[in-house]
């Protein structure tokens, strides 16, 4: 598929904003003057319609090669012209084995050390990283990062993918350790707690600050460093019994496997951990919110589905479903009013129940449905048995009318 523009836009409008302030030289070359173009771009980007296998891609860079090359009078069409050239071009780039270096807040003591996720494969190291990716510190250094990101408790990880640039390899990576601590949080993450810190993060398993993406042969890569602008230090997670600990993460990737939607589960499990990462309570609550829209609603933002689904996963459903109306409203409180209540952690630990709960109907279930819409429709059946047995009548009535 092609790039396109979204229907309910006029990107002609900022493309003529980018016409008044480009030239383009006898060699075709492309110069800009003002600071107006930072603007436009970040607007082109958003009226653009993507294909899936764009996804990994440096789409901000995609906009600029479009607008650097285009030679003829700036317009839809000779944009879109641009942009998919250079879209192909990118797309048609051979694969190139990347390592990125980070870290996590996790005592590899009685783990796994290696592992594989989304065709990424992580280790965790005992020991600082090798020799060879001594060019990290200097690219750190000429990155000025505005704080110091490093915790030196914290355990080194190298992740090593394929890809066809740096920022696609960075991107993938960070998905897989995400998905990968997701399984570990999922298991891991305390379930209430009657002390804290307002806005301490309630992942036990945080990435460290900063992120460097290298050459096979450990030469830093373009662009090699990103960093975590909400950055909060944690304390290394040592699970309480690490054989068990250890089982019950090898159930979940495993089921995960399993699962038929496999990628909508680890879509759910990037949105989850991801939200908790938050040190901003509210702001958590409302992306986890976004995690159960994604396993009960992916296609619409749909309260009632979400809160009945989620709430039939429960013997005493009536209750949860109450306790889920209760946790909308504070969530839309929080979108709208922009309100910050102390309790705010409390409902984001209380969210976390609901979705550790779901998440496992769904693992629990992967022999069962073939789909998450399949899985959808019967947590929308009746939840007592009288309706049940007065629906399976009717249906065995409609088999044999139809037969």
């Amino acid at each position: 598929m092609a790039i396109s523009w979204k229907k309910k836009f006029k990107p002609q409008v900022i493309l003529d904003s980018v016409e008044k302030v480009r030239t383009v030289s006898p060699d075709g070359g492309t110069t800009f003057s003002g600071f107006e173009i930072y603007e436009t771009l970040p607007a082109l980007q958003s009226m653009l319609d993507f294909p899936s296998s764009a996804s990994d891609l440096d789409k901000s860079l995609l906009v600029w090669r479009a607008i650097s090359s285009v030679s003829v009078k700036l317009t839809q069409d000779s944009f879109l012209v641009a942009i998919n050239k250079a879209f192909i071009a990118l797309t048609a780039t051979s694969l190139q084995s990347y390592e990125i270096l980070t870290s996590i807040s996790l005592a590899p003591d009685g783990l796994p050390l290696t592992g594989k996720v989304c065709g990424s494969a992580w280790r965790l190291l005992n020991a600082d990283f090798p020799h060879k990716f001594i060019g990290r510190q200097s690219a750190i250094a000429d990155a000025n990062i505005p704080e110091d990101t490093t915790s030196k408790s914290y355990t080194k990880v190298i992740v090593s993918v394929k890809a066809k640039s740096s920022y696609q390899a960075m991107t993938k990576a960070l998905r897989a350790i995400d998905i990968q601590r997701g399984v570990w949080c999922l298991i891991g993450n305390v379930r209430m707690e009657s002390f804290g810190t307002e806005w301490e993060p309630i992942n036990v398993v945080r990435l460290g600050g900063v992120h460097t993406v290298h050459l096979s042969n450990g030469t830093p890569a373009p662009s090699p460093v990103w960093f975590e602008p909400g950055y909060v230090t944690a304390q290394p997670f040592r699970p309480a019994n690490v054989q068990v600990f250890k089982k019950n993460c090898a159930f979940v990737l495993r089921r995960i496997l399993a699962s038929r939607y496999s990628e909508r589960l680890c879509e759910a499990l990037l949105r989850f951990v991801r939200a908790l990462d938050e040190r901003d309570q509210n702001h958590a609550l409302i992306k986890l919110w976004g995690a159960l829209e994604e396993l009960t609603c992916p296609d619409s933002a749909n309260y009632e589905l979400l809160t009945r689904r989620c709430s039939y996963c429960f013997k005493d459903t009536h209750y949860h479903r109450q306790m889920l109306e209760h946790l909308r409203e504070y969530r839309n409180q929080a979108v709208h009013a922009g309100n910050s209540g102390t309790s705010a952690k409390t409902h984001c630990y209380q969210l976390q129940y609901y979705f550790f709960q779901l998440f496992f109907f769904h693992l629990r279930n992967v022999k069962v449905f073939s789909s998450l819409d399949e899985a959808n429709q019967f947590l929308d059946l009746p939840v007592d048995k009288e309706s049940l047995l007065f629906r399976r009548r009717i249906v065995e009535k409609a088999i044999r009318f139809v037969s």
